[in-house]
């Protein structure tokens, strides 16, 4: 993606986070919090009316005295987004490319997080880890993610996703919300996912593009794989070939949601000609 497209981008985003539809995906980041989401303040005597539960045991044996714990409300969230920047996100048949797509709905994603007063950091990765944006508040986060969208190019010699989300599992102890913006073509990736889900709420989203699912009868075309050398002729106008290729791609569909809802993690589709704003508002508001 260009400088100036995402520039051209982002003042589209800034006046629809003024709307109604984007305030409608700001306020989501605000209310989606899970748990108490508070931390400790202090320290003192147990009065008439306290919650027990609250009891600071050891500071009570201590002083041979009922103290209790005071919490504030832990009104920050932390936000990952781990954004797939391999090859394969070069493909794309309609107007933009499934990495031009995965960085409009991370810059999105992010913008409005960063609204809410939410912490933000990312993660591009493809067989490696590409680059991490620590985390941070603020709209000179924002600029210094969107400045990293721009310099990444599609590189790497595949998608390890797992290696992604064991980095981060190392390098995230506090309960965060994660994104994870990929096409998912990886393997051996669910066992770590399913660690990633019982420890933080997931959300996976697969960018795809029509011709993923849907290819013309187009005679014989060599097929190249974007993330490996070589290549094979096809004749796409064959019946077998066509069913074929349709339930391949059906079947992995069905497998990509089946495994995050046993995983009680949200999951959506975004082709590269959808109007992704509205596709992600009403997915966050389910």
């Amino acid at each position: 993606m260009e400088l100036r497209d995402l520039i051209g981008s982002i003042e589209q985003l800034e006046i629809l986070c003024k709307s109604k539809s984007g305030q409608q995906l700001s306020g989501i980041f605000k209310s989606s919090k899970k748990g108490r989401g508070i931390v400790l303040d202090s320290i003192r005597k147990y009065e008439a009316g306290d919650d027990t539960r609250d009891i600071n045991w050891n500071v009570t044996a201590k002083f041979r005295d009922t103290f209790i714990n005071t919490f504030i409300e832990d009104k920050e969230r932390l936000i990952w987004f781990l954004i797939d920047v391999s090859k394969s996100g070069v493909f794309g048949t309609i107007q933009k490319s499934k990495l031009d797509l995965s960085i409009e709905i991370g810059a999105a994603l992010a913008y409005s997080a960063l609204e809410s007063k939410n912490s933000v950091g990312v993660i591009f990765f493809n067989d490696e880890i590409v680059k991490v944006i620590p985390p941070a508040r603020g709209k000179a986060q924002f600029w210094h993610i969107a400045r990293e969208m721009v310099r990444i190019k599609p590189c790497g010699k595949g998608t390890d996703l797992c290696r992604a989300l064991q980095y981060l599992l190392k390098i995230t102890q506090k309960q965060s919300s994660v994104f994870i913006i990929s096409d998912f073509i990886c393997e051996n990736y669910e066992p770590v996912c399913k660690i990633l889900a019982h420890k933080h709420e997931l959300t996976a989203i697969c960018v795809s593009d029509e011709r993923d699912l849907n290819l013309p009868k187009m005679a014989w075309v060599k097929f190249k794989d974007a993330e490996r050398s070589g290549g094979h002729w096809v004749n796409t106008s064959s019946a077998r070939f066509q069913n074929t290729y349709s339930k391949h791609h059906q079947d992995f569909r069905s497998g990509f949601r089946s495994f995050f809802d046993r995983n009680n993690t949200r999951s959506l589709f975004i082709n590269t000609d959808d109007p992704f704003m509205e596709k992600l508002i009403t997915f966050m508001q389910g």
